[in-house]
């Protein structure tokens, strides 16, 4: 019992004390987990606290690339618009901030680009699937803004050099082009040595699976890419072409053809006036215009057999009468034309004075000039012509009831004009040397100002820089409108003509085309407000009430021609033949004051399609006559049933919506492009 007792106040002591025991070991367990979770606790909120620390710099160093890159777009952006607006005429303070742009822009993509380069956590998502696509794609289109903003810069010193030479030693624009492209060579070399090294950047970019703002900055870079290439394939066309025409090898004599446009032909229109200007190392040192008529006035020829002219020539307009320069204008090919020019003036002429090339001018070429030089005074005439009514006061004057001193020919005043405006082009002084050089691209790129050369490596330089006005179109859908006024009257100032193209395509990649060309002769609406005698001088004062036309289309060779309709009616091609490589489809019209017509060609071009891929490829080059200014043109494409248009491209631009119709205008030569496949 004791012992029980005891055996039990031994266990109640000892429950007893292995109870306090236990209680203080529990306590202290329960405080040494709870120092244990409150340290974990602290350790999680420093730990998470930390990583916030550690993404907010992240972020922030995110933002700042971001901002970097976005800042440093906005100076190459803002730097390259300015030198594009204000162009060769930039002042030089506009030239240094320019440059300053281009320098900050440089220096905010360096550092986007540094931080890209050496951030852990770029390094290591560059590797993942896709986002490494991002990641690396950030990194080349940052690094290709810092080459951009070197290409700016280097732009910017060839536009100093530019000025350097304007400002100090002036002169003529033609003594002055080849030293101005041999001064900035070296800055070129730098711009096509850092472009190569961005087109090899840009290789290495994805095309597909981009984020949007990433794709959207390789668009634009795509774009600005082939803006930039262009720009510098001109200025080396320009630096192989300006030495050889300028007389750097030693004197350039060339044939003028003044071509009247109001009275189309081939190339431009009849010629009225032609001359001679001769280069010695960019020095004008001959200028001469007479009238064509002065060439050979005798008939029937003295010195040279009688030359035939084309059939339609002949049985149109000149009968009995040979071929002379006035007609040499009759080949829509300007190098055909200037080759049988030259022949025709060595033998109308009885001489055999060399000739180097020829260049080709109309109403359109003095009206554009005159819009840099202003207007001209013709002291012997009494008479300042401008921009804006050289073409109806030459009409007035060089008609044959015109107003004129006594002592001079008919078209004499147009010699003088010729004279005095192509001088003062050619001789501009350096305020004038920008707004000069841009006429003459615009000129030539509108086919209003055309050159050929005798030295077939000359001529090919020129056909490369766009200037040589000949046929166009190797491979793909081709026209060329051609309109031929055989009725001796100037109502081509008068009759606007209208294209419309259609083509449809088959399974087999055979085109279908239809062209309807419209004319509207709206003389009584024309001739309300103008000078009585241009209104009646354009008709021959009544006697040549009828506009004739002889309308070619120059199509490809291998064409099928299936119909020709005139207001619906079919009447059939008057003549077919082929040309320059390409098919001519022809037929004469008349149309009388007032009055509207339609003609219609339809034809066939076989094989026309490139069907090499899966999206097959229709192209088109619509090519303009020269001397017409901006003809309205539209073209519907149709592929093939349950086929659908994947993309349209008009002269190298992406159209929005995918249009199978373009609605556009001939003032320059229009190149079409229309992929399509299956749906």
């Amino acid at each position: 019992m004791g012992w029980g007792n005891g055996g039990g106040n031994r266990g109640n002591e000892g429950w007893a004390v292995h109870g306090t025991s236990g209680l203080w070991r529990s306590k202290s367990v329960r405080h040494s987990r709870f120092r244990w979770v409150k340290s974990r606790g602290v350790i999680g909120i420093a730990i998470l606290v930390a990583l916030l620390l550690i993404v907010a710099v992240e972020a922030f160093r995110y933002v700042r690339i971001y901002n970097d890159l976005a800042e440093g777009k906005d100076l190459l952006v803002g730097a390259a618009d300015l030198m594009e607006q204000e162009g060769l005429d930039i002042a030089g303070d506009d030239l240094g901030e320019a440059a300053q742009r281009f320098e900050s822009g440089r220096g905010k993509f360096a550092s986007a680009s540094d931080a890209l380069g050496s951030d852990p956590f770029v390094l290591a998502t560059s590797r993942l699937p896709w986002i490494g696509d991002q990641v690396n794609a950030a990194k080349d289109v940052t690094a290709i803004g810092v080459t951009a903003s070197d290409m700016g810069m280097e732009a910017a010193a060839a536009m100093r050099t530019y000025q350097g030479i304007r400002d100090a030693q002036g002169g003529a624009l033609s003594e002055r082009v080849v030293p101005v492209l041999e001064a900035v060579e070296p800055n070129v070399v730098v711009i096509e040595e850092k472009l190569a090294n961005v087109q090899e950047t840009r290789a290495g970019i994805a095309d597909d699976g981009l984020l949007g703002p990433l794709s959207s900055a390789v668009d634009q870079l795509d774009d600005h890419i082939e803006e930039l290439k262009t720009s510098l394939a001109d200025y080396r066309r320009a630096a192989r072409m300006a030495p050889e025409v300028l007389g750097y090898g030693g004197p350039q004599t060339y044939l003028v053809l003044a071509h009247d446009n109001t009275e189309m032909l081939g190339t431009g229109g009849f010629i009225l006036v032609y001359g001679f200007i001769v280069f010695d190392e960019g020095r004008l040192e001959r200028l001469f215009f007479d009238d064509v008529g002065s060439i050979n006035p005798t008939w029937p020829p003295a010195t040279n057999g009688y030359i035939d002219p084309p059939r339609p020539l002949q049985t149109y307009l000149l009968g009995d009468w040979p071929m002379g320069l006035a007609e040499a204008s009759w080949w829509p090919d300007f190098p055909t034309a200037a080759q049988n020019a030259i022949e025709i003036y060595h033998a109308n002429s009885g001489t055999q004075e060399p000739i180097d090339g020829v260049i080709g001018v109309n109403f359109l070429t003095l009206e554009k000039l005159m819009e840099v030089v202003g207007p001209i005074t013709v002291e012997k005439y009494d008479v300042t012509v401008s921009s804006q009514d050289v073409t109806d006061k030459t009409l007035i004057i060089t008609h044959p009831e015109g107003t004129r001193p006594w002592e001079t020919d008919r078209y004499d005043f147009v010699g003088y004009l010729a004279r005095e405006v192509i001088d003062s082009a050619l001789s501009s002084d350096a305020s004038k040397w920008a707004p000069m050089s841009s006429a003459l691209r615009t000129l030539g790129r509108e086919k209003n100002l055309l050159l050929y050369h005798t030295d077939p490596t000359v001529e090919g330089v020129i056909a490369d820089f766009g200037w040589d006005g000949g046929l166009k179109g190797a491979g793909g859908d081709y026209l060329m409108v051609v309109d031929s006024s055989l009725r001796s009257t100037k109502l081509n100032l008068v009759v606007e003509p209208r294209i419309d193209l259609d083509v449809s395509i088959d399974w087999e990649g055979n085109a279908t085309d239809v062209v309807t060309v419209a004319y509207a002769n709206d003389y009584s609406t024309w001739s309300q407000g103008k000078d009585p005698r241009l209104a009646a001088l354009v008709t021959g004062h009544g006697s040549l009430p009828l506009y004739g036309d002889y309308l070619r289309l120059v199509v490809p060779d291998g064409t099928s021609l299936r119909e020709v309709a005139e207001e619906g009616t079919p009447v059939g091609a008057e003549d077919t033949w082929s040309e320059g490589g390409k098919a001519v489809l022809a037929r004469f019209f008349v149309l009388p004051l007032d009055a509207k017509k339609e003609l219609a060609f339809t034809y066939a071009v076989p094989l026309v399609v490139d069907m090499s891929e899966d999206s097959h490829e229709y192209r088109l080059f619509v090519q303009k006559q020269p001397g017409t200014r901006a003809i309205p043109l539209a073209i519907t494409i149709d592929p093939p049933p349950g086929w659908q248009i994947i993309s349209t491209e008009l002269d190298g631009e992406e159209l929005e919506g995918r249009p199978n119709r373009i609605v556009t205008d001939l003032r320059e030569d229009r190149d079409v492009v229309v992929r399509y496949g299956s749906r």
